[in-house]
């Protein structure tokens, strides 16, 4: 019995409910100033729902939003800092030209302002060794060098061919301390005649200067300069200046320390002297 009951008034609540649906949509089409109970329990009752879901829906739109804009913000930054990075490369290249072309123009108006005949050439490695100190150039024996020409810059004498290849030379600098490195100069201020070595203890990267004769003057700030002497190095190029004067008794003992007026550690061309 109870079953039967229960699917009764399932059916009249179905029925009440349809009536009611039907009663409603009858109603709310026809032309009104007024809203109905029903429509004002469903708007009070959906209301708060439905604004809060537009304000869940807006917060995620908005941070969608915030999140594109970020990330794309984000990839314009990356791509303007590798333009920038690009830039300052070019910028390093285009300086590094303009440099490389000031120190060929150097090169070029030095050449032109001396009577000697010169091939410059470009250095391409040093030695490692703490005991030799040479050069390697780019110009060898198919540009008609020979063992012993004279190597120059334009601010003075660097050294003579030690070894010279088809292709490559090696050039001993002035300052290496090795035996038969040696060259003649004079002092500018008296003409005095001097002999010049590599000097091994001490301060390196100096030359040691010795007197003629117990009679030489020199002092410190003397400028000393090639004396035309050496079979190899012609006449009046500056070797270097006086730093330390040592030893007043004989000539023997007397000495100089000398700097070369050539930076060997920032050459980057020299030249050699062929005649």
């Amino acid at each position: 019995m109870r079953p039967f009951t229960q699917k009764k008034a399932l059916i009249i609540l179905l029925v009440v409910g349809f009536l009611f649906i039907t009663w409603s949509i009858f109603y709310t089409s026809q032309e009104r100033t007024e809203l109905t109970w029903a429509e004002y329990l469903v708007r009070w009752v959906l209301f708060p729902l439905q604004k809060a879901a537009n304000s869940v829906v807006s917060f995620a739109v908005d941070t969608w939003e915030a999140i594109c804009s970020l990330a794309r913000v984000h990839r314009e930054n990356y791509e303007l800092r590798e333009e920038l990075v690009r830039l300052e490369l070019r910028l390093a290249q285009l300086e590094g030209l303009k440099a490389e072309n000031n120190r060929l123009r150097e090169v070029a108006g030095f050449q032109t302002e001396t009577d000697l005949q010169l091939l410059p050439a470009e250095v391409i490695g040093r030695s490692p060794s703490p005991w030799m100190e040479t050069l390697i150039i780019d110009k060898g024996e198919k540009d008609g060098l020979v063992k012993n020409m004279p190597v120059i810059s334009k601010e003075g004498v660097v050294g003579r061919l030690l070894r010279v290849g088809p292709n490559s030379s090696e050039v001993i600098l002035l300052t290496d301390s090795r035996d038969g490195n040696s060259m003649s100069g004079v002092i500018e201020r008296t003409r005095d005649l001097v002999y010049i070595y590599g000097y091994s203890t001490g301060r390196k990267g100096y030359c040691l200067v010795k007197p003629s004769d117990l009679d030489v003057d020199i002092r410190v700030g003397d400028r000393i300069l090639t004396s035309g002497a050496s079979l190899h190095f012609p006449r009046n190029l500056v070797v270097g200046v006086v730093q330390e004067v040592r030893g007043h008794d004989d000539v023997f003992s007397r000495e100089a320390l000398m700097k070369p007026a050539v930076n060997f550690s920032r050459l980057e061309y020299v030249f050699v002297v062929k005649d």
